[in-house]
């Protein structure tokens, strides 16, 4: 993949998935104040949640991912923001992350229990948050019901929760990244828009399958 190209790519991307932040924003908004947490991006990505966590506090914050391009493409704006200081990024799965227990303040996972498993995963997870820390989870609305019995089971408090709706993933995101797709000054990267492209096509045979839910969740 040509580097121009590539970075292009990734700051389409990024400018669709910045219209989702403040969603995040919003749950975050009703948290107490931390004094320098330390806290961690699980399955972070290009890093747009990341960059505007090291806006929002004060602290460290360690962002993984496994795909190394994109943790590159994060270092690359980590140092255009002059943020090496607070960001430390990794490219290591979760599950390998050498890290003491009970640890971070704050845990963001946008997408990784869908992945993993939510029960396994937030097993794991929830063992390196201190007490009174805070998991965010961004998963998708399925057993709901299930989950919220299996926080609940793992000493946990669900704070708050907030649906993104299919009305939502397709104003603020899918939408928005269709346009960019389509303009003609974009027709050279087209080619690595394809995964995006299946996704777009997915929602419009069936926009009820695009829901998700955040998650508040208080380690007592």
């Amino acid at each position: 993949m040509d580097m121009k190209n590539k970075y292009e790519y990734f700051n389409i991307r990024d400018r669709c998935r910045m219209r989702l932040v403040k969603y995040l924003e919003q749950v975050l908004n009703n948290l107490p104040e931390f004094n320098n947490p330390k806290i961690l991006d699980i399955g972070c990505g290009s890093g747009v949640p990341t960059l505007w966590l090291a806006e929002k506090y004060t602290g460290t914050i360690t962002a993984i991912d496994t795909d190394k391009h994109l943790l590159d493409f994060l270092e690359h704006k980590i140092q255009r923001n002059n943020t090496s200081s607070r960001i430390e990024t990794k490219n290591v799965s979760f599950f390998d992350l050498e890290t003491d227990p009970e640890y971070y303040d704050l845990i963001l996972a946008e997408g990784f229990l869908n992945v993993v498993g939510f029960e396994m995963g937030f097993k794991k997870v929830i063992a390196t948050i201190k007490k009174n820390g805070y998991f965010i989870i961004h998963d998708e609305f399925k057993d709901n019901d299930e989950k919220n019995a299996l926080i609940i089971k793992n000493n946990c408090q669900i704070v708050s929760s907030l649906l993104l709706d299919e009305t939502i993933w397709w104003r603020d995101f899918y939408g928005q990244l269709e346009i960019e797709i389509n303009k003609p000054q974009n027709a050279h990267l087209k080619s690595l828009f394809i995964n995006e492209i299946n996704e777009i096509d997915q929602y419009k045979k069936d926009p009820s399958l695009f829901k998700s839910i955040y998650y508040v969740v208080l380690k007592s």
